[in-house]
């Protein structure tokens, strides 16, 4: 009894507690309870709908995509063929006499090897008469050899010209040898017993002649390179209609493995015929087993491949006769599509793609994972955010805070702003603003690494530098006074303000810092604030980007009929002083020394060799296994008497794309590497012999005909025997 009676009243007293609790429970919890309801119903709802219905519609939208990833690739094969059959097709309009057809018909020459050279996929476009005779044109691989002996071609042979002469009994045939300027390097002659070769017996001779149109032929095997391919060809025939001949393109098979290989996904693709037999494959170097007889071409079928899985898609493909369907491989599920090419001018080629189901099912099932553990991140995070709502006066005090730390690091970007209801937040929030506009004002003014720099020490700047060492770059524009003369005032600030702006954004995308402008001159350097190991690499480029960049833009100011701007730019590197400068109240951050003039001076010797960039020695033999560079001279610069070494900077290895040279920039380099050791060697004949080379083989040089002067001065009047090859400049 007493038991029960004790019951009771702990029974009673929790009621009321809890009665009490549901009475005077707070906000916080009434917000939690009622989120955590929601959420977890909203979480279950959302994984329980992706799970039951988004399988279904990924595997739709999988095959659809690997329909059109099918048709894409069909497409891009297509459109091969089409513009290989166009060329030919307008081949047949140019030829219309069979004594034409022959080597020193340039128009001829000149349409073939613009088709080959447009289409590089393309093995060599051909020409057959009814005579006999055979003209052929193809681009040359590298390390070609000659047709008779298999000794390598010349270097610059880029271009083979076959043809085939039968008159009579006798048959000729000659392999002519062009550069890339159709300029005729060799010639040579087959011995006749090497002299096998008849068109007329092959496919797309006698196709396209019985048949009187273009045509594509089966695949066949190339005479001169032993590789499996088809070929479009389409008859000649005279004004009259008197058909004397074909013309035609080869087309190698390897040609469609780069498009076989370029799919972004796990997956692979290749093309069969209907028989299983391997047209093109991105795994199988090559498909076809070459005979030695030319009408005899036996293709690997899809059995041969090492990887069986293409060989089971085939057979379920001919089994269910199914373009596309779902099936097991070694314990792993895939889908497969068969798609047919062209059943107009190949019926018989078929593209297949297979894919590994998981990739697409096995992504859902991540899906599924990844919903779950977002679900519960959203969900303490909410609950982490509702709380937060309780405590509502904190939160803009907290944003501000983080406007403000965010200033403290020269982060500039535009928050959202905090609105509030309380005045003294309002007066913060407008205060912030106002000293984040009053900052990026200031950026404006200074460099913003510096800015950044100088916040992070925390310290007040003052006046004060250290020696340091720097890269330094100046720019000019060349006879600016002439345009400022003759050019509005007005347009004329806008017109600089553009150059301005493309140059310093090339500097500080390189680590470069813009110390000021001059003028129409832009000082800037590298190695500070911030500390640069490759500052003499960062300031080349940046100077080669500039002149590039500077290129698009005269391009686009000569049409906009705005004055063109041509910039020289001297760099040089050595220690400075670098700091503070100025007085208490205003200074600037800058560099000063004998090497900062020197930088300036090398930019206005520009002027007097014609160049665009000159570096000194101390630049150029921090970079010299990356830099193409020709050297200029021996000068000591006005208000030195030491000289040093100049070079003109043409381009830079292993850097950006846009700033690699030419083989010509460097041969062109060491040839008047050369020229001026023999001129710095008083070896005048034999300079001036390597100059004249030099402007016969490359043009004009201003630096070249400056040289061929002085070496007919000194032949004239022989400098002294301490003769040290220094010019003394007279001009800044």
């Amino acid at each position: 009894m007493a038991m029960g009676y004790t019951m009771q009243r702990i029974l009673a007293f929790i009621l009321k507690w809890v009665k009490k609790f549901v009475q005077q429970r707070n906000l916080r919890f009434d917000i939690l309870s009622s989120f955590f309801v929601i959420q977890i119903l909203t979480a279950s709802s959302i994984v329980y709908y992706t799970y039951t219905n988004n399988s279904k519609s990924i595997l739709e939208l999988a095959q659809k995509m690997m329909e059109d990833l099918s048709e894409s690739k069909i497409d891009r094969i297509r459109t091969r063929f089409d513009g290989v059959q166009t060329s030919v097709l307008m081949g047949s309009y140019i030829l219309k006499n069979p004594q034409s057809i022959n080597t020193q018909n340039k128009i001829l020459l000149d349409y073939s090897i613009a088709v080959v050279r447009q289409y590089p996929f393309v093995e060599s476009i051909f020409i057959g008469t009814e005579t006999g005779n055979f003209l052929q044109v193809k681009i040359l691989p590298p390390n070609s050899t000659y047709r008779s002996n298999q000794r390598l071609l010349p270097k610059k042979a880029k271009i083979a010209v076959r043809m085939v002469e039968r008159s009579g009994h006798d048959t000729r045939e000659t392999w002519s040898y062009f550069d890339d300027d159709s300029k005729i390097l060799e010639t040579e002659e087959l011995p006749p017993s090497q002299v096998l070769y008849n068109h007329k017996v092959r496919e797309w001779y006698q196709r396209a002649l019985q048949t009187r149109s273009q045509i594509w032929t089966s695949i066949y095997i190339f005479s001169t390179t032993g590789l499996p391919g088809v070929a479009n060809a389409t008859p000649l025939s005279t004004y009259e209609g008197q058909y004397f001949g074909v013309i035609g393109s080869d087309i190698p098979l390897d040609g469609f493995t780069e498009i076989l290989k370029n799919i972004h996904f796990e997956g692979l693709s290749l093309i069969l015929t209907k028989k299983g037999e391997i047209v093109a494959s991105p795994f199988e170097e090559r498909p076809a087993r070459v005979s030695f007889t030319a009408a005899d071409t036996q293709l690997r079928t899809v059995k041969d491949l090492t990887n069986k899985l293409p060989a089971e898609a085939f057979r379920l493909y001919q089994t269910n006769n199914l373009d596309k369907f779902i099936f097991t491989y070694e314990n792993q599920t895939y889908i497969a599509s068969f798609k047919e090419y062209d059943t107009a001018t190949f019926k018989d080629w078929i593209y297949v793609f297979i894919m590994p189901i998981d990739t697409l099912i096995g992504e859902i099932k991540q899906t599924q994972q990844d919903t779950l553990i977002i679900s519960f991140v959203i969900f303490i995070l909410s609950i982490i955010f509702i709380t937060y709502l309780a405590h509502r006066i904190s939160r803009p005090i907290i944003q501000l805070s983080q406007q403000a730390n965010r200033i403290s690091s020269f982060d500039l970007s535009y928050p959202e702003q905090v609105h509030s209801g309380i005045k003294e937040l309002q007066q913060l929030q407008q205060s912030i603003n106002t000293m984040r506009t009053s900052l990026v004002s200031f950026g404006k003014y200074v460099p913003k690494k510096l800015v950044r720099t100088l916040l992070d020490k925390g310290e007040e700047v003052k006046i004060g530098g250290k020696s340091k060492k720097i890269t330094i770059m100046f720019t000019d524009i060349a006879d600016f006074t002439t345009i400022s003369e003759t050019y509005p005032a007005d347009k004329l600030v806008n017109h600089l303000s553009e150059y301005f702006e493309e140059l310093t954004q090339i500097i500080d995308s390189v680590n470069g810092t813009v110390d000021k402008f001059i003028g129409d001159a832009i000082m800037s350097f590298w190695g500070a604030p911030n500390i640069d190991r490759e500052q003499a690499m960062h300031a080349c480029t940046a100077a080669l980007l500039c002149q590039k960049r500077l290129n698009d833009l005269n391009r686009k100011w000569n049409f906009e009929k705005k004055p063109l701007l041509n910039t020289r730019i001297g760099i040089h590197c050595g220690e400075a002083i670098v700091g503070n400068m100025g007085a208490s109240w205003r200074m600037i951050y800058s560099v000063l020394g004998d090497n900062v003039n020197l930088a300036a001076r090398l930019e206005g010797l520009n002027k007097y060799y014609h160049t665009s960039v000159i570096i000194s020695e101390d630049v150029y033999h921090q970079i010299q296994d990356d830099v193409v560079a020709r050297p200029l001279d021996i000068v000591a610069v006005k208000g030195k008497k030491k000289g040093i070494k100049i070079y003109e900077l043409i381009a830079l290895k292993n850097s950006n794309s846009l700033l690699l040279p030419c083989d010509k920039d460097i041969t062109f380099c060491a040839r008047f590497d050369r020229a001026v050791y023999l001129y710095r060697d008083k070896r005048w004949d034999e300079a001036i012999e390597q100059f004249m080379l030099i402007e016969q083989e490359y043009g004009k040089d201003y630096t070249a005909q400056l040289y061929i002067d002085r070496c007919n001065y000194y032949k004239k009047n022989p400098p002294p025997p301490n003769w040290d090859g220094v010019f003394i400049a007279s001009e800044k």
